[in-house]
């Protein structure tokens, strides 16, 4: 319906820039990337100084996996509204899909810098710095992030894992048993706990944990 909408509207004006950047994101909330860029490249052709239809191309090439055309329109978003803190952290990610961790976490302390209450971009800089094996970096990004969001499981995952990475088994079960607390259904969690439990020698509840892992679906040491 809204989409039919924002056809009748572009059919009395062609060449209105921020109906053709609505439709784009209407396209890409339907997971309809292709026509949303189609819509996004329109609205820019129409005025190439809109940062947020640049940062919407961005996010739809990198739901797509085109991480390198996401990373230039980032640039050209930021190279217009260099405060567009979402644009660096979506640049960061996109780095960080990429395995390029060192410019990911300068994309995200850029971010960061801009808005310091972003948990979600204080998580993603805890992944990129354990994909670097920096393990009390990433657990300090984590706990930054769960200040703010204590209700995050994957941030409460991810720090147990790093945790584990560095042999401290016991902190680590904390961590995943929160993350179990908070979601109970979550099979990475309920593995990684098995892996911290084994390592310190209980072997009845690892096999109860990765048994858990399993009903949920989880593949690899759980299996």
């Amino acid at each position: 319906m809204l989409l039919s909408l924002y056809d009748v509207a572009l059919q009395l004006n062609p060449n209105d820039a921020m109906v053709w950047g609505n439709k784009g994101a209407a396209l890409k909330g339907q997971g309809k990337y292709e026509e949303a860029i189609k819509a996004f490249d329109r609205a820019i052709e129409i005025n190439p100084q809109n940062a947020i239809d640049w940062y919407n191309k961005g996010t739809t090439l990198g739901m797509q996996g085109k991480y390198e055309e996401a990373i230039k329109a980032f640039d050209r978003a930021i190279e217009i509204n260099p405060q567009l803190a979402q644009a660096w952290g979506n640049k960061g990610n996109a780095l960080k899909a990429q395995g390029e961790y060192e410019e990911a976490i300068k994309a995200f302390d850029r971010a960061i810098e801009i808005n310091p209450r972003d948990a979600m971009t204080l998580y993603n800089k805890g992944v990129a710095l354990f994909g670097q094996g920096k393990y009390d970096d990433a657990i300090e990004a984590f706990d930054m992030a769960l200040k703010i969001n204590p209700l995050d499981e994957d941030a409460w995952c991810n720090k147990g894992f790093a945790l584990f990475s560095q042999g401290n088994y016991d902190e680590a079960i904390k961590a995943f048993d929160e993350a179990i607390r908070l979601n109970p259904n979550l099979a990475m969690a309920w593995n990684n706990e098995g892996l911290a439990l084994d390592a310190l020698g209980k072997a009845t509840e690892a096999e109860a944990a990765f048994a858990k892992a399993r009903e949920l679906g989880a593949t690899g040491p759980a299996s």
